[in-house]
């Protein structure tokens, strides 16, 4: 058999397989620096999203639930002398914001635990998910200092940037830190409870997780104030001196269970100051109800009550609560006896201060209105009239109105006081006998009782009106005629009195004449018709009494003749 020749002048290349093996290790060498890498850089993005909270595996140490009363009633299968936060000879503080690296080691280190309480009464703050940041200021070039993540490795690492409370309010740091200055940074608070300013704490001692270092993280309860500013009703102008109750309007009971206020009770006193402006004292937050009890000189206090809701700040003060002051005022009001919408202008009238014995005069405008203001509380003011208007008669009632501590008269801001004014009025009403028409063209004479000539006229076909005759016996003649007087009385009434005199004139005459005429015309024509009514039915029976029986002739008509 003949050797096989090999094609070409190539040679056998001995040093590819070993080049082939050095790009493998090279680029195994270069994934496993990737994965170094990727691996570095989980330690900084990692982040557990808060620590502490009520669920999840990494409330505890080793990420189990811990029921008991006490850490001898649990130990989660570790031994606490051996275990130091499961940091191996990696458990150093994570620093965020150029902390510098991890700390160097100082040979000691503690378990915290963190518990919230109330500022003014120390009892616990039982609250879920308040969230806090630890930071340390002693080893850290940051003037605030180093935001400190923490981490646990079993069964997995898991890096702690926030810390948040469980539902009684606590929490314990996942792993012990080393010795040195810490504050803890409050993120958000409880309801009604205000931002807990940074809380400090040294740990320069070692505590261990069955007895940890305590931090109380201490929040003062939410307060705020009420404002108010009182304005004139009709002016809007600034008024002082008002007072006003702040009274609670439900039990006012913060988080850790304690009741600030009852129901009812009165928690504050305000005060407005000469330009009508006043505020509380800072409250806890809830709703009250404001009560005035002192109302400004002249003024009346408000009967009514109103709301204010005690709200968190907000960083802008909060809202004003007008208040609308009413002065106290006396309404005189004057009209006619008789014609309620008839108002008296110009009536005068005399007010006298009973504690003072001051007076002062009002007048009556066109309305028949004038207003007594600037009145003092407590006093009794007399009101009487002293002058009127025309024939009006003046009111001879005193009246007395009574201003009461609250500045409220009859129970009201303004009260009002309705006075009327009497005038007589005499209607003379001459009419036709006949006719019971206004006469015309008569001559006629008012007369008093010892024969004074008042009032003559000649009448005009209307009434004559007199509304300035006093109470009295009067009468009148006619034409001059004494033989016959019309008398009258006079009475103190405000109704109409009306004097009817009916006169017999010309007029009545002929009245009285063309109704004979008449009567005798209708009285003529009603006989005519009775009288041709009565010569129809006569000629209607004659004629009836001329005419043959109907069967009688029949019988007497012959028989047709037969064919």
């Amino acid at each position: 058999m003949r050797p096989r020749k090999r094609r070409g002048d190539s040679r056998y290349n001995f040093w590819q397989p070993a080049t082939d093996m050095m790009s493998g290790l090279v680029f195994v060498l270069i994934l496993v620096i990737a994965l170094l890498g990727l691996y570095i850089l989980s330690d900084y993005t990692g982040y557990l999203e808060d620590y502490g909270a009520s669920s999840g595996a990494s409330s505890y140490p080793n990420g189990d639930e811990w029921e008991g009363d006490s850490w001898d009633d649990w130990d989660g299968g570790w031994n606490w002398d051996d275990w130091d936060g499961g940091g191996g000879d990696n458990d150093e503080e994570e620093i965020v914001a150029g902390g510098g690296g991890a700390y160097p080691d100082e040979g000691v280190k503690s378990a915290v635990y963190v518990e919230l309480v109330d500022a003014e009464t120390d009892r616990p703050i039982q609250e879920e998910n308040i969230r806090f940041e630890l930071y340390r200021t002693d080893i850290t070039h940051l003037q605030k200092g180093s935001l400190q993540i923490l981490n646990t490795y079993y069964p997995e690492k898991i890096s702690y940037r926030l810390y948040a409370t469980r539902e009684d309010g606590t929490f314990y740091l996942p792993e012990k830190i080393w010795q040195g200055n810490y504050y803890f940074h409050e993120l958000n608070a409880p309801e009604g409870y205000d931002l807990a300013t940074d809380t400090y704490f040294d740990v320069n001692e070692l505590f261990d997780w069955p007895e940890p270092y305590v931090v109380q993280i201490r929040l003062s309860p939410a307060k705020n104030i009420i404002r108010i500013q009182m304005n004139d009703a009709d002016t809007q102008l600034p008024v002082g001196g008002g007072t006003f109750w702040v009274i609670a309007a439900e039990n006012i009971i913060t988080m850790d269970g304690t009741v600030r206020y009852t129901t009812g009770q009165v928690v504050d006193t305000i005060y407005c100051d000469e330009e009508g402006y006043g505020e509380s004292d800072e409250l806890y937050l809830g709703a009250y109800t404001v009560q005035q009890v002192g109302a400004p000189e002249y003024y009346a206090s408000m009967t009514e009550t109103f709301t204010a809701e005690v709200e968190q700040r907000t960083g802008a003060l909060p809202e004003v609560h007008e208040v609308e002051a009413e002065k106290t005022q006396i309404v005189l009001h004057v009209a006619d006896e008789l014609y309620a919408d008839q108002n008296i202008g110009g009536a005068r009238f005399t007010v006298t201060n009973q504690r003072t014995g001051l007076t002062q005069q009002l007048t009556t405008d066109s309305a028949g209105n004038a207003v007594l203001t600037n009145l003092e509380k407590g006093v009794t003011y007399t009101i009487q009239q002293s002058q009127t208007v025309g024939d009006y008669r003046l009111d001879s009632d005193t009246y007395e109105m009574v201003v009461t501590a609250d500045g409220r008269v009859n129970g009201e801001s303004s009260a009002q006081l309705e006075i009327t004014n009497r005038v007589l009025r005499v209607v003379i009403h001459p009419v036709d006998a006949v006719l019971r028409t206004n006469t015309l063209d008569q001559q006629f004479a008012l007369y008093d009782s010892q024969d004074n000539m008042l009032e003559s006229w000649t009448s005009d076909g209307q009434d004559l009106v007199l509304t300035d005759l006093p109470e009295g016996d009067y009468y009148i003649l006619h034409n001059g005629d004494a033989e016959q007087r019309y008398t009258f009385r006079v009475t103190n009434t405000a109704s109409v009195q009306t004097w009817t005199i009916s006169l017999f004139t010309l007029r009545s005459v002929v009245a009285l004449v063309l109704a004979a005429l008449l009567t005798a015309g209708v009285i003529g024509l009603m006989v005519f018709l009775i009288r041709l009514a009565a010569r129809k039915h006569e000629e209607a029976r004659r004629k009836k009494q001329e005419e043959p029986p109907k069967e009688k002739q029949e019988k007497e008509t012959p028989p047709a003749p037969k064919h």
